[in-house]
C-alpha cells in the first residue's frame, strides 16, 4: 500500500505547545490477526459507513489472544517537529453490567508511551512520556441495538489525535503504532480497530455525504428497533393468548444454537444445543437438557463435546430398545490460530486424506445422562468427501432402517455441488451406507441445497425441505422409502431451515427461520401447513410465531404437537448481546 502523507502546519494550544503539523495516522498495516482474506472480520460500519479496518485479537480464537496486538505505520512526517496524527478508530461496546472497559498499552516506534481504555461514550484524553492521546466520539454502539456480535462488528467509533514530541519523529518516515490489549477476565471480548482510513482529517463533500448516509442507516435501525419493542409491549397489553413464550436455556455471554428436540418414551423431552464462545469458534459442545413436563421447564441433564473440535448440532431420536441415538456434526475447518478458515472452498484440500466436515454418533442408555464413546461416520467410497449435519434427526422407515439427512460436499470433486444427500443404516446406526441424493446441484447453480428437514409422512411419502440461497425453501418427495426423489422445486416459503412435522390431523407443518437482511426485516419465526403432503402451502395463513427479534442469528427452529394438541416450537435468539434458547407454545 502507498503511504500517503498530508501535513498541515497549524498552531496548536495542545501540550506540546508552539507550532505542529498534523499527519494522517493510518499509512499502511504492519500486523493484524484478521490482515488476511480468511478473516472473519474485515470491515465494519464507522460514523462514516462501511470501511475496512484492522483489529486486535479475535476474543473466540485462543491462539491469537496469546498475541494480542495491533500494529500500523502513519503516514510519512513532512518535517521532524512535534506532529498531531490522526486516525479513525472504534472498539468494542460494552455490555450493560461492565461500567469500565478494557485497557491497553501504546507504543511509538517500539517505545511504551502510555495506556488508554476503550468502551468510552465521550471524549477522553490520555497522556503520558511526553505524548498524548485524544479520542474524539463520534458514533456510539448499544447493545441494545442487538448487531450479530461477531460478524458485524462496528463499536464505538470516532477520531483520534495522537500527539508525539519531534524526537519521535523522523522527516521523510512514517511513525509506527503499537497497540497491545491487556487481559480482562471480567469481560474478555473486547476489541480495538484502527480503520483504514488515510483521510481521516478530510472535511470533502464526499466525507460528509457519506456521515450523512451512516446517520440515516442509523434512523432506520432505530425505527426498526421501536417497532419491534412496540409489537413485543403490545402482544403482553392485547392479551395476544394464543402464543407463549418462554426461555428454555441461557448460558450467560456464551453463544447458543440450534436448539433440536428428541422425544422420549416416557413423555419426555430432550433438548440438544451448541455451546460455544461464538458462532464460528472452535471450542463448540453439545449441552443436553431435558424436560419432563411437556417443555415448561428445563434441566441441563449432560454434555457431549471433544477437545478443540467444533461440535455445531447434534439431533437423534430413541430406538426400540430404549437407547437414544445422537448423529454429532463437527467443523474442522480452523486455522492454526483457531480462527475460522472462511476461505475454505479454495484453500482446504478436501478429499485429499483428512475428513473436515463429518459427523459421529454417541449413544445413551440411560435416558441421555450419559454417552458412549464418539463413532465417526466416515465419507469414503461416498460420491462425496465431506458432510455437514444433520439440521434434522434420522428417520426410522417401518422395516427399522434408519435415514440420516446431509449435506455432502465436494460432490464429484465439484466444491462448489452441495447435495442434500441420505445415509441409510440397517444396524440401529452402527454403521452407515449412502443411500440416495435428494437434490444436488452442479457448480451451484441452482443456489445449493442444505440443512434438509425430512419427515416420513403417515402415507408412507417422506418429504424433503432444504434451505437454499435463493431465500425460498425447496422440496422434493421420495414414494419408494428415500430411494428416488422427484425434481427439487422451490416453494413460496422464505426462509431457512425447514423443519417439517405432520400433526394429529394430518396436515403437515412448516416452521422456519425469517432472517434479515436475507428474508426480510425484523427476524423471526414463522410456519405454515400444507393439506396435500407439501404439495400447496397455505402461505396467506402463514403464522408469525416470532416477529420480533433484531440480527440475523436466530431462528433455526424445531417443532412437536404435544399431548394437550398444542405446538411447542424451539429456537435460538439474541438480545444485549446474550443468547437464548426459545421455547414457545402455541395453538393451531
Amino acid at each position: 500500500m502507498m503511504i500517503r502523507a498530508l501535513a498541515v502546519s497549524v498552531m496548536a494550544a495542545g501540550v506540546l505547545g508552539g507550532q505542529v503539523q498534523r499527519v494522517e495516522g493510518f499509512g499502511a498495516i504492519v500486523f493484524a490477526h484478521n490482515n488476511h482474506t480468511s478473516a472473519t472480520i474485515r470491515s465494519g460500519r464507522d460514523f462514516r459507513g462501511p470501511a475496512p479496518g484492522y483489529m486486535t485479537a479475535g476474543w473466540w480464537a485462543p491462539g491469537q489472544l496469546k498475541d494480542n496486538r495491533l500494529e500500523w505505520d502513519t503516514a510519512a512526517c513532512p518535517e521532524k517537529k512535534d506532529t498531531v496524527f490522526v486516525f479513525v478508530g472504534a472498539s468494542s461496546p460494552l455490555p450493560p453490567e461492565v461500567a469500565t472497559g478494557p485497557e491497553l498499552k501504546l507504543s511509538v516506534n517500539g517505545n511504551y508511551a502510555l495506556t488508554f481504555r476503550i468502551g468510552l461514550l465521550r471524549d477522553w484524553s490520555w497522556s503520558g512520556n511526553g505524548v498524548r492521546l485524544r479520542y474524539r466520539a463520534v458514533r456510539n454502539e448499544w447493545t441494545s441495538w442487538s448487531r450479530q456480535r461477531q460478524f458485524e462488528v462496528e463499536g464505538n467509533s470516532g477520531v483520534y489525535e495522537l500527539q508525539v514530541p519531534a524526537g519521535m519523529v523522523t522527516a521523510g518516515k512514517p511513525v509506527r503504532v503499537k497497540v497491545e490489549m491487556q487481559p480482562y477476565p471480567r469481560w474478555p471480548n473486547g476489541w480495538f480497530m484502527v480503520k483504514e482510513r488515510p483521510d481521516a482529517q478530510s472535511q470533502s463533500t464526499e466525507e460528509l455525504r457519506q456521515e450523512v448516509q451512516q446517520l440515516r442507516t442509523d434512523v432506520n435501525r432505530l425505527a426498526e428497533l421501536v417497532h419491534t419493542l412496540t409489537v413485543r409491549q403490545n402482544r403482553v397489553e392485547s392479551g395476544d393468548s394464543r402464543f407463549e413464550h418462554t426461555v428454555a436455556h441461557a448460558a450467560g455471554r456464551r453463544h447458543l444454537h440450534p436448539a433440536d428436540m428428541v422425544s422420549l418414551k416416557d413423555g419426555s423431552i430432550l433438548l440438544t444445543a451448541r455451546e460455544a464462545t461464538e458462532h464460528v469458534a472452535r471450542d463448540g459442545d453439545m449441552v443436553i437438557l431435558r424436560s419432563g413436563d411437556q417443555g415448561r421447564t428445563w434441566t441441563q441433564h449432560s454434555r457431549i463435546g471433544l477437545p478443540k473440535l467444533d461440535e455445531r448440532e447434534a439431533c437423534g431420536l430413541q430406538l426400540a430398545d430404549g437407547s437414544i441415538l445422537l448423529v454429532v456434526y463437527y467443523n474442522d475447518l480452523y486455522r492454526d490460530d483457531d480462527e475460522y478458515e472462511q476461505k475454505w472452498m479454495e484453500k482446504t484440500a478436501l478429499g485429499k486424506g483428512k475428513q473436515y466436515l463429518g459427523a459421529y454418533t454417541v449413544r445413551s442408555r440411560d435416558g441421555g445422562k450419559t454417552w458412549s464413546e464418539p463413532k465417526y461416520i466416515p465419507a469414503t467410497g461416498m460420491p462425496f468427501t465431506d458432510t455437514e449435519g444433520p439440521a434434522d434427526a434420522m428417520v426410522q422407515m417401518p422395516d427399522g432402517a434408519l435415514l440420516l439427512p446431509l449435506i455432502g460436499y465436494n460432490v464429484g470433486g465439484d466444491v462448489r455441488n452441495l447435495a442434500a444427500v441420505l445415509l441409510r443404516s440397517i444396524d440401529e446406526g452402527e454403521s452407515w451406507q449412502y443411500y440416495a441424493t435428494v437434490a444436488t446441484d452442479p457448480g451451484g447453480k441452482l443456489g445449493q441445497f442444505a440443512e434438509t428437514g425430512l419427515v416420513l409422512l403417515k402415507s408412507g411419502t417422506l418429504l424433503a425441505a432444504m434451505r437454499n440461497q435463493t431465500g425460498f425453501v425447496w422440496m422434493a418427495k421420495s414414494k419408494d422409502g428415500g430411494k428416488t426423489w422427484t425434481q427439487p422445486t422451490p416453494s413460496p416459503l422464505v426462509g431457512h431451515p425447514a423443519d417439517l412435522t405432520q400433526l394429529a390431523d394430518g396436515r403437515v407443518l412448516c416452521t422456519y427461520g425469517f432472517r434479515e437482511p436475507y428474508h426480510g426485516t425484523p427476524s423471526g419465526v414463522r410456519a405454515a401447513f400444507s393439506e396435500d403432503e407439501g404439495e400447496t402451502w397455505k402461505v396467506e395463513e402463514e403464522v408469525v410465531i416470532r416477529g420480533d427479534l433484531l440480527n440475523w442469528d436466530v431462528g433455526y427452529p424445531e417443532s412437536l404437537q404435544l399431548s394437550d394438541g398444542r405446538i411447542l416450537t424451539v429456537y435460538y435468539y439474541n438480545l444485549l448481546g446474550r443468547y437464548f434458547l426459545g421455547a414457545s407454545f402455541w395453538k393451531l
